[in-house]
Order: C-alpha cells, then structure tokens, then sequence
C-alpha cells in the first residue's frame, strides 16, 4: 500500500496544480507523507531500542541485561510484541581409557513476549543431546536426550522502562557466572567449569517468586524459591538435589540474593548467597538446612581476560541424613563444600588488531574443590571427591554469535582421566 501512495503522489499533485494553486499542492504532501509514514509503521512494528541505563554497558561485555546472557535478554530490547533467540553446542571429547564421544549437546530457543509496556514473558526451552526418541535401530534403546525448560516466568516493571521489577515462575538461580550466563559464547572453555556444575549445581532453576534492580552501578535480584530436595544428596555434592520446577516438593522454601558491582569499565565484582531448608518434610532427614556463599570478580583490563570465583558450601543434620538414605563409609554427603578457581587468558586479535570484531583467547583454569571438606564423625571423604583440574586452551570468536574452542583438561590422578576437547557453539 506504501508503493501504491507513492504512485498516486504525482498524481494527486497535478490534480492539485489544475485546481488550487501552491497551498492546496503543500497541504496534500503534508498529508501523503504523513499517511506513508503511518502506514510503514504499522507495517514494520515499533523500532526496537535499549530499556536499561545499564543496558550498553553490559550487552557489550556479553553479560546482558536483569540477570540474562546476551540472546536470553533480546526481549528487554524490543518495544513490544515477539522476541525470538537461541544457542546450541557440540562437544567432541577424548576421553583416556574411553570411547570418544561427539555429542550435540543441546540446542536451546528463547522465546519472549512483550505482553505490555509494564508486562512481559521470557522463557528457555533445552533440548539435550541431540534426541529424546527411540533410536530406532531395533536395538530398544533409549536415546540419552531430553527436554527441559530451563526458565520461564512472568515479569512485571512499572512504568515500562524502569530498572526495578519483580517476576515469579520457573527462574535461574543468580549464582556464580555460569548459571544465569551459560551461552557458549560468554566463557572461554568447550564445557563449563566443573566447579560450575558440582558446587553452584548448574543449570540451576527452581520455581520462586523475587525482586531485582540494576543502575549504572549496581545490579541485584532477591528470590523466595522451593528449597533442594536432600533425597537426591550425594558425596559427589547437591546437584542431585535440584528440582527444576517439576512437581517440586514445596515443604521446605529458601532465600537466595546476589549483588554485582558495575561501575568500572571492564570490572564486575560481587557475590551472592543462599540459604534454606532441603528436609521437605521428611522426618528422617531432619531440617538439612542448605547454604552456599560465593564471592566472584571479572576484570578485563585491555586484552586480558581474568576471572576468579570462590564458594563455601553447608549442610546440617547429615549423620541423619546418611543413616536415613543408608550410606556408609566415604558414601557420606558433605558437612562442608568449598571450592575456587582462577582463569586467565589474553585476546591476541584485540592487541593486533583493535576494530577487528574477532577474539582468539588462549586461556589456562585451575579448579580446586572438595565436596567433601568434612563429613560426620563415623564416616570417612573419599579422595576422588577432592578435585583438581588445570585446563589450557584455546576460544576462537570469528564473529561475536559463534565460538569454536579447543582445551585439554589435566586431572589430579585420583580425579580421574585427562580429556581433550573440541566444541562448536552459537547464539542469535
């Protein structure tokens, strides 16, 4: 209709010319501009544009916006209507004394509606290892695939462009860097860190209800979620106990707040903690009060990419807990969890060759953790739980939505195998 009023325009003006002189040819382009316009708006939506101060700031060192990864935030970008995002990964490990596997590991899409200027849905829908369906090569095997939703909630922020908000559902616990950033393109490794996966049990979601905020300074989000589930504790750690917002037993709640600071270009620093209860009313588990501290910093001054991250973990009644669940020996789940690692790596491309967009990072990681710093009396820490990884690689970004990396983990020898990685991974 826009190309038709561009046809007609010549022709309303001759018309015009014959009949009314200079004013009455003005006053109709007037009015055709302003019903072109009208409709090219309506044809191509609202244009899109930042909600945060902060926002700039943070899309530009891939660390989002209200607690989300670059693609999981797109919905805070668009002005109203339909935001659609994704990542996937494929790992290729070698594995000593293994089989090597090659395995995509999941392909994700975010979906997102901007319901009104106040309200407004944002979700993430995994699929894991590649299928969830039989095989079908008679063998009866299941596939190792599923599917999960990983967060979905409702947010609301009064008057549209506020950096306060309050959203409830199914949402991503703020800790560590992993959890609520895990987009292959936002850490340098070909699969997240081990103390990521086992202390802060990523991905970690529970369903809960909480509030959280950002300036150009600071960024904060406080939840209320279901607590952990004991049953599912281990002497490997907590991650067994997650509940992922399926029927999530709701007896026992727990409170978790985290805290950044944001004011210097190239530095985030800050820290966040949990604390609740893990019984859900089972009486042979007593209270099982569960809680996690950890304390992170990110700094990247010039080239140089460092990271460090510390967590102290802790449960309560465990001797009744292992006498309930039946573990003996070093079977006990921990008294104490601690762990740390440091990480380091230098963007070759940003110091040869500044305005290019690419990033080639060789890296080195220590990880050190123990998920069983202490045990009750009675039982005994099995030293394979006391980790230590040195990894060295490499991340290659030739554009800022794909990244292809290679590493080598080394294990303490109790720790198990050494691995060699390859890993392939996108976001949009």
């Amino acid at each position: 209709m826009f190309t038709t009023l561009q046809l007609l325009s010549p022709l309303c003006l001759a018309v015009a010319a014959q009949t009314g002189g200079d004013d009455r040819i003005a006053e109709l382009e007037r009015r055709i501009d302003a019903l072109a316009n009208e409709l090219e708006s309506l044809q191509l939506g609202p244009a899109p544009g930042p909600t945060s101060s902060a926002i700039n700031v943070l899309t530009e060192r891939r660390q989002g916006v209200f607690g989300f990864a670059p693609s999981a935030s797109k919905i805070y970008g668009i002005g109203e209507g339909i935001s659609l995002g994704g990542y996937g990964e494929m790992l290729y490990e070698d594995q000593q004394g293994a089989s090597d596997q090659l395995d995509f590991l999941r392909a994700v899409i975010y979906f997102g509606a901007k319901l009104d200027p106040e309200w407004l849905f944002n979700s993430e829908i995994e699929f894991e290892h590649a299928s969830v369906a039989d095989n079908n090569d008679a063998s009866d095997d299941e596939a190792p695939g599923s599917v999960s939703v990983e967060f979905a909630y409702l947010e609301y922020r009064p008057e549209g462009g506020s950096d306060f908000g309050v959203r409830a559902g199914l949402l991503l616990v703020p800790m560590g860097f992993v959890n609520e950033l895990h987009e292959p393109n936002v850490f340098l490794s070909a699969n997240r860190p081990e103390l990521e996966r086992q202390l802060i049990p990523s991905t970690w979601r529970e369903n809960g209800i909480g509030v959280f905020g950002e300036t150009d300074d600071w960024s904060w989000r406080a939840y209320a979620i279901n607590g952990f589930d004991a049953d599912g504790f281990s002497a490997g750690g907590l991650r067994g106990g997650r509940q992922k917002g399926g029927k999530a037993k709701a007896e026992d709640f727990a409170l978790v707040a985290r805290m950044d600071y944001l004011g210097t270009p190239g530095l985030l620093v800050g820290g966040s903690a949990y604390f609740g209860g893990a019984g859900q009313d089972n009486a042979g588990f007593g209270t099982t009060t569960t809680s996690l501290l950890e304390g992170h910093v990110d700094w990247r001054p010039g080239a140089w990419r460092t990271r460090a991250l510390g967590v102290l973990g802790s449960v309560d009644d465990v001797k009744q807990l292992n006498v309930a669940q039946g573990f003996v020996g070093d079977q006990s789940v921990g008294e104490d969890l601690e762990g740390y690692y440091v990480e380091v790596g230098y963007d070759v491309v940003s110091h040869i060759a500044p305005e290019s967009r690419q990033e080639l990072v060789p890296f080195a990681r220590y990880e050190r953790f123990d998920t069983q710093a202490s045990v009750p009396d009675g039982f005994a820490s099995d030293p394979a739980n006391d980790r230590e990884l040195l990894t060295v690689g490499v991340s290659w970004l030739p554009t800022p939505a794909v990244a292809i990396k290679a590493d080598y983990v080394d294990a303490a020898e109790e720790n198990g195998p050494d691995i060699f990685r390859l890993s392939i991974g996108y976001a949009f």
